[in-house]
């Protein structure tokens, strides 16, 4: 029986993205292995450091119900616990590792293979596929990523959405932002209103900062994300919650640009596992130009002239100015939103 030590501290989105996918790919071949999986709690702390909880449990909440991991443990940068007494999540404790013993680990001999996900991607690669050569399993193509809810999650989650009329149409968290990854905030309304007066619905928002309650308590992170699973279509741009309703057969509807379909649309890796068209992901494509950049640093002096990043007080793509002069995803429409939303519900 092998043995293997994985380790993806990341982010949410590239957990369910990169990661589930894989696991699922290493038991099929592999079916009596063991996979000891480490990852973080939470974000970085405002000094640079993985361990403490936020973000409601963050990838130990998201993971712990993986069905391909047999130990799952909590990274810490500098903290080590291997009584389980920090790490307690959902009524289950977790070991937890620090930076010095999981070296120890790698070098104990134990494992039959080590495996580190967090190197970077390049702007013209397939993350699966660089997942897989990391792996040493270049001939996987494997790439259908989801997210595992338990009964209870559905359930309370089927309750919070009994009284939303259908069709239930979601606007993800990062579509209104105002970084240059976010699509034009002032085309938030002529949406909303497209939509009331299409289907007569007002859009659920869907996110960190529109999280539903239940009983007088704000959902928990996987109860949030199963309310995606009783719902019609999603609208956003690349991002977490993205992946999150894509995870959940929701389908999707992207807006995108400046990224190869390769690097991370729902469409290109989910459509081939969904034998129903009407359920496919939709993609709407910004104008891109020759030259291809992440929606962060660098978006915008492609799409701006020096002067322009000058005149429209430029500081850094969180805070690009006159958002809507500067994105690639930002000369999409709500027309055009609303020709690709008809054509998945009607």
């Amino acid at each position: 029986m092998k043995h293997f030590l994985i380790k993806h501290v990341g982010n949410m989105g590239d957990k369910i993205f990169f990661v589930t996918p894989v696991l699922a790919t290493l038991k099929k071949k592999y079916p009596d292995c063991k996979i000891t999986f480490v990852t973080a709690w939470g974000y970085k702390d405002k000094k640079g450091r993985w361990g403490k909880r936020n973000q409601d449990g963050f990838c130990i909440s998201l993971m712990m119900t993986s069905p391909h991991i047999d130990e799952l443990i909590h990274w810490h940068d500098t903290k080590l616990s291997l009584d389980k007494n920090i790490c307690k999540e959902q009524g289950k404790s977790f070991a937890t590792w620090n930076k010095e013993y999981f070296e120890k680990e790698k070098a104990s001999g134990k494992y039959d293979a080590v495996y580190e996900l967090d190197f970077g991607i390049g702007i013209e690669d397939n993350p699966m596929e660089k997942m897989y050569e990391h792996l040493g399993l270049p001939e996987e193509t494997y790439s259908k990523y989801e997210t595992y809810l338990t009964d209870e999650d559905k359930k309370v989650a089927e309750e919070v959405m009994r009284d939303y009329p259908h069709p239930r149409i979601v606007l993800l968290e990062g579509l209104e932002g105002t970084s240059t990854r976010g699509w034009d905030p002032e085309k938030i309304q002529p949406l909303t209103k497209a939509i009331e007066k299409k289907y007569g619905v007002q859009p659920i928002w869907f996110g960190g900062k529109h999280n539903h309650e239940y009983k007088g308590r704000t959902l928990t992170l996987r109860e949030n994300i199963a309310t995606l699973s009783f719902c019609d279509v999603a609208i956003g741009v690349m991002s977490g919650p993205m992946h999150f309703a894509g995870a959940v057969d929701l389908p999707t509807i992207t807006l995108y640009c400046d990224q190869p379909l390769h690097r991370a649309a729902p469409a290109y890796f989910l459509n081939k596992y969904i034998k129903d068209e009407k359920k496919h992901h939709r993609t709407i494509l910004g104008p891109t130009g020759k030259e291809m950049k992440f929606l962060k640093e660098g978006t915008t002096q492609i799409n701006l002239t020096e002067q322009e990043m000058k005149d429209q007080k430029y500081k850094d793509w969180n805070k690009p100015g006159k958002q809507s002069t500067k994105s690639c995803l930002s000369v999409i429409t709500p027309d055009e939103v609303m020709t690709v939303l008809e054509d998945v519900i009607g």
